[in-house]
């Protein structure tokens, strides 16, 4: 009989435990162990020695029990067992317990084992549970006993990823590690910032830490593609977009685009893109001037912007007010405001009475970019009289002739007129003197012509009777002066001005069996080449100071009859001066426009003065020699008194009526003779030189009876 002790134990892994076993009814006492029926045991089970000590295995067996058993060497049936119950009680930790890792970059990890007895040590690695793990969540090798080293996959694993160590004695024992796989750049969109004009395009292009081939999203401030407000953003590839900028400015410029992978959880990166425009507004005209409750009519421009629209401001508020005027649609009566941007033209409508910001400010605000505008400054003044105006202001016609004048009436909302005829000056109008005229102003001249031959159409306001406007008729079966040539002149001309007066019906030749033209009702010395035209002569005397002549034409009869009468304008010449002062603070200046003005219709379309040439003059022998020379002239002063130094002058269209003076002081005295016999428009200036003269080089002005000049430079040099 054999009995062994302890019956039962548990042991931790590796760890050791006595066996005994007591042998009866023998004198051999000897015994045989074995472990789960293998004489002595194994590396699995755990071994045991002759002596009967037990060795535990270090990894836990399947199942986690053995059997000790000792057999009698005198009687092997004869045999005793004890149950051993085996325990990990292991603990395993891996470290680092967390780790960023680039895409395919290596982390090493460490498992500790520890525990009871002498267990195996070694660990087992795994990625996300696959032993090794894989490409797609990367891959785990053992690098020692109870280390590996993990490196990340190539592209982003989109899952997350966890490193797990089991431990060998007891793999039901793990630790596990948490691995965030990052790429070498962060998420992004290039470029991250942009300043873009309205209506242009960029490219984008994103970046991020996802799988390949994730899908991306485009936004603009939230709105998926984009709108005609923000702009619109259209994907061009795998991760890259166009974005196009909308045609306007939009609040809260800038805006944001948004880049958004689809995948959980999502990721995202924003670009800012800046709105800008380079467009230029004017409006035209930039300032006005209008009577209460009148309109001026505005026109925007508005260049680099595809929206060429505007908003309408008058003293900040938009289409204005009754206190300040009104934007109006153009030609709308009564006023309406228009109904939002637009690139037409408008018409501002005074208020009824002056405003108190007289002038009002009309700004044009750009649809399309805000911050860029254009204003005009408007002028209100008080109510405009009542005025009527006729068209055509002058009327020839044959004789029972017929045409129609219009009346315009402004100052007034009521346009009425009434219509009436009467002659210039004689007796009463009859339908036979003046002709009819009906209540639209269809006019009717009579079958002959009236002495004088000027009928009157005058159309008069029914709201204000005392304003009227009239037109002059003339019935061309009579004498009728139709132009004069010239109509007007400057005052002051010192020489005669020949005019010349065209018409129809006139009596050729001079003289009592011709006919005569009437200045202020005084005939004066006429020829008439032909029918239609005559010629006066009007002397210094008539043209001393400025003044209005009546022109008429009288044909020889008995009465003689008189034509229309027609206006001869004789105009002050002013000028006066201005001064443009810049300074290094203001080096530009505006409103200092320069304008000319033709004065008067003498010399319209005759060919400009010129001097050509010049030289000293002599007479010898009865001889005039005009020697061609090149400037200056030399004249020498005399010692004492003054003398007489000639020199000739040739030039376009020069006469000796004509102003002559040089520059400096006036103290060269200057007689002026024509020598058209010796050279056309050559002329003998007589110069007066005495001791005072100043020296030095001079230069001549020649001033026609059109004020029209001709300049010598430098022409004379005074010793």
């Amino acid at each position: 009989m054999v009995q062994v002790k302890p019956a039962t134990a548990s042991l931790a892994l590796g760890a050791t435990q006595s066996f005994t076993a007591t042998v009866t009814g023998t004198t051999n006492e000897a015994v045989t162990w074995s472990v789960d029926g293998l004489a002595g045991g194994n590396a699995s089970t755990g071994t045991i020695s002759a002596s009967g000590v037990y060795v535990a295995p270090q990894i836990l067996p399947t199942p986690a029990s053995v059997t000790i058993t000792a057999a009698s060497a005198a009687d092997p049936s004869a045999t005793s067992s004890a149950a051993v119950t085996l325990q990990s009680n292991l603990l395993i930790d891996i470290r680092p317990a967390s780790a960023n890792v680039l895409l395919q970059a290596s982390q090493t990890f460490t498992a500790s084992v520890t525990g009871p007895g002498n267990p195996d040590t070694d660990a087992t690695w795994m990625v996300n549970g696959q032993p090794g793990g894989s490409p797609a969540t990367g891959t785990i090798a053992s690098s020692g006993g109870d280390t590996a080293v993990y490196t990340a996959p190539a592209t982003p694993p989109g899952v997350a990823i966890e490193v797990m160590a089991a431990s060998v004695a007891d793999p039901s024992k793990m630790a596990s590690a948490n691995v965030t796989v990052t790429c070498p750049e962060p998420d992004g969109i290039n470029p991250a910032t942009a300043t873009l004009s309205l209506g242009e395009s960029l490219g984008f292009s994103a970046q991020f830490c996802a799988p390949a081939g994730t899908a991306i999203a485009w936004d603009v401030n939230g709105v998926a593609g984009g709108n005609g407000t923000y702009g619109t953003i259209v994907s061009t590839g795998q991760d890259t977009a166009s974005y196009n900028a909308p045609q306007d400015i939009p609040a809260g410029n800038p805006v944001t685009i948004h880049a958004t992978t689809q995948q959980t959880p999502p990721r995202t990166a924003a670009a800012v893109v800046t709105l800008v425009s380079n467009l230029i507004i004017f409006l035209t005209p930039p300032s006005a001037s209008t009577p209460e409750g009148g309109r001026v009519t505005f026109t925007p421009t508005v260049v680099n912007s595809a929206d060429t629209t505007v908003n309408w401001l008058v003293e900040g508020v938009a289409n204005g007010d009754a206190a300040n005027g009104q934007v109006c649609v153009h030609n709308s009566n009564p006023c309406v405001a228009p109904a939002g941007p637009s690139a037409a033209m408008v018409d501002y409508l005074a208020p009824s009475t002056t405003p108190t910001s007289d002038p009002v400010t009309l700004t044009a605000v750009s649809n399309a970019d805000p911050s860029r505008e254009a204003s005009a400054q408007i002028t209100v003044t008080g109510p405009v009289p009542v005025s009527v105006s006729v068209s055509p202001a002058y009327a020839f016609l044959a004789a029972s002739g017929g045409t129609q004048f219009q009346a315009a009436v402004s100052g007034t909302a009521n346009a009425a007129v009434t219509w009436s005829l009467a002659l210039a000056s004689g007796p009463a109008c009859t339908a036979a003197l003046c002709g009819t005229i009906d209540v639209n102003g269809n006019y009717v001249s009579p079958a002959q012509a009236p002495s004088p031959n000027e009928i009157l159409a005058t159309a008069t306001s029914v709201a204000d009777p005392t304003k009227s406007g009239t037109a002059t008729i003339a019935v061309t079966s009579g004498a009728v002066i139709e132009q004069l040539l010239p109509s007007s002149v400057i005052s002051g001309i010192p020489v005669d001005i020949p005019l010349e007066i065209v018409g129809v019906n006139f009596v050729a030749g001079s003289g009592n069996g011709a006919t005569s033209i009437l200045v202020n009702g005084e005939a004066r010395a006429t020829t008439c080449d032909t029918a239609q035209v005559c010629f006066i002569t009007l002397d210094p005397a008539d043209l001393a100071s400025a003044t209005t002549f009546t022109m008429q034409a009288q044909n020889p009869g008995t009465p003689a009859p008189l034509s229309n009468t027609a206006p001869f304008v004789v105009v002050a010449f002013s000028a006066t001066p201005d001064v443009i002062t810049l300074t290094s603070g203001a080096p530009a200046a505006t409103g200092k426009d320069i304008v000319v003005a033709e004065p008067s219709t003498n010399g319209s379309g005759a060919a400009p003065l010129n001097v050509n040439f010049a030289g000293p003059l002599t007479i010898s022998g009865g001889d005039t020699n005009c020697a061609l020379n090149d400037a200056p002239i030399t004249v020498i002063r005399p010692p004492s008194g003054s003398a007489v130094t000639s020199i000739c002058v040739q030039g376009d269209n020069l006469a000796p009526g004509f102003l002559y003076q040089f520059s400096g002081p006036s103290d060269i005295g200057i007689v002026v003779t024509s020598l058209e016999n010796l050279f056309p428009n050559l002329m003998e200036l007589d110069l007066t030189i005495s001791s005072d003269t100043e020296p030095g080089l001079r230069t001549l002005f020649i001033t026609d009876s059109s004020n029209d000049k001709a300049v010598a430079t430098g022409l004379l040099e005074v010793e």
